[in-house]
């Protein structure tokens, strides 16, 4: 996030401040829409949540004590352990003010992350792989998570999606439909039977297979029938869930311009305003289309130059080399469910989800010619365990705050498709400045809203 890396100049607008605590105005008022990410992970959660508090202390800085991430960003998307931080950012507390400051979510991981995966005593010692495999075999989820629901229940008994004051995208996964279900608030204030209490999504989101139990509710739609939802960890879907907040924003806006245009094929292909036509990809051609019709009327194109995208993970594990195809040969089940302390089947697919997103990303606003737009800080070399996704001995979590500051010192880095690996951004700044120049740009934006209102 450097110089020139939003297509609109902030610099021809005089802002007009806005006293801190009222919420951004809907999205399609913006010049700019903003997006939060927060990747799943476990008690690594508390990798983002030093992140999000050093850029909400920068925020306040600018705009003053009282600043707080929901007042910035259009949308905040989290998956597992990220969707409880989103929720903790967004859902109403006191005097309709977010219910967690961004400083405050590492000491609730501190506080409750022990009670969330208690650590095991053992007397006598006892070879690694024969706890896992006692884990592992063992009837149901490694952890019972009702020390988990109770604290969530208590954070947010009657909240629902509708009510939280960003615009907030948690993803889950039906086992009964077999297939991903997105929570949000767009179209939890449009379809009843979306708009859950966000304590259930909250559970069913961090309800990771092996670890939590899956969660099971009803909600009602709006002609009062029953809508059940049978839920397990969005990680399965989404670890990474920049990709599906950024595809609702777009459909919003999509929808809003059917709306607004009266057109209902205003997406189609349309060849007399399409320049430049030298390909068969329809697609392209469609959104060719799109942003030539929005040029002819006075508006700046808004599909993804215009969103502003910081995605933060939770770290993946140093596994590079560490396992070759002859050892997956010589796997049975349970070695694939359980190694050395890792669960291979399972780190596969997170960890190639989350990647594969964030290479999409890149690929998307790289297209587009605005790549500065998206800021993705993660880190790809955790080892031990600072690696897994429930080691909460107090050693543990004090290292994983300190990788959270040491990824600020960082330079800002983006993976390669090749070689999977995080690698520094030629001519690029840290994530610490980076960090700074978005809180600048969020502030400004913030103040520019009022300027668009009808």
């Amino acid at each position: 996030m450097m110089e020139n890396d939003v297509v609109m100049d902030f610099e021809d607008i005089v802002p007009v401040p806005v006293p801190v605590g009222v919420p951004l105005p809907p999205t399609q008022q913006g010049r700019v829409l903003t997006v939060l990410s927060i990747d799943g992970g476990g008690i690594r959660g508390l990798i983002p949540a030093t992140i999000l508090a050093y850029l909400e202390a920068q925020l306040q800085e600018i705009d003053g004590p009282d600043a707080r991430l929901a007042d910035y960003f259009d949308m905040i998307a989290g998956t597992s352990t990220g969707g409880l931080i989103a929720a903790m950012l967004s859902a109403p507390g006191k005097d309709k003010r977010p219910l967690f400051a961004a400083k405050d979510i590492t000491q609730f991981y501190l506080d409750n992350g022990p009670h969330i995966f208690p650590q095991k005593r053992v007397w006598v010692p006892i070879p690694g792989w024969v706890e896992s495999a006692r884990n592992t075999l063992g009837r149901g989820p490694k952890y019972d998570g009702k020390f988990l629901h109770e604290k969530i229940e208590s954070l947010l008994p009657e909240v629902r999606v509708a009510d939280t004051l960003s615009n907030l995208v948690v993803p889950a996964f039906d086992v009964k439909r077999m297939q991903p279900i997105l929570f949000s608030t767009l179209e939890a204030e449009r379809e009843a039977h979306k708009n859950a209490r966000l304590a259930d999504i909250c559970i069913a989101t961090s309800a990771a297979p092996t670890y939590l139990p899956a969660h099971s509710f009803e909600t009602r739609g709006s002609d009062g029938e029953p809508h059940e939802f049978q839920l397990i960890d969005g990680g399965v879907a989404a670890n990474n869930p920049t990709m599906a907040a950024m595809s609702l924003l777009t459909r919003e806006m999509l929808r809003l311009r059917r709306q607004l245009v009266g057109d209902k094929d205003v997406h189609l292909v349309r060849g007399d305003v399409v320049e430049d036509n030298n390909n068969n990809n329809p697609t392209t051609d469609a959104m060719k289309a799109m942003i030539a019709a929005e040029k002819r009327q006075g508006v700046e194109p808004s599909v993804y130059r215009n969103i502003l995208v910081l995605s933060i993970g939770t770290g993946n594990a140093m596994q590079t080399e560490m396992y070759t195809a002859a050892d997956c040969n010589k796997w049975n089940l349970l070695n694939w469910l359980t190694n050395d302390g890792f669960s291979p089947l399972i780190d596969f697919f997170s960890n190639a989800s989350a990647d594969m997103v964030d290479i999409h990303a890149e690929v998307l606003f790289e297209l587009l010619g605005c790549e500065n737009n998206y800021l993705r800080i993660q880190t790809d070399k955790l080892k031990g365990e600072t690696a897994l996704v429930d080691c909460t001995t107090k050693q543990n979590m004090n290292y994983l705050i300190e990788i959270g500051k040491s990824l600020l010192m960082e330079k800002v880095k983006r993976v390669k498709m090749e070689t999977g690996v995080y690698e520094p951004v030629a001519h690029g700044s840290t994530n610490e400045v980076a960090l700074k120049e978005l809180a600048r740009k969020l502030s400004k934006e913030r103040m520019l809203r009022p300027t668009t209102r009808g």
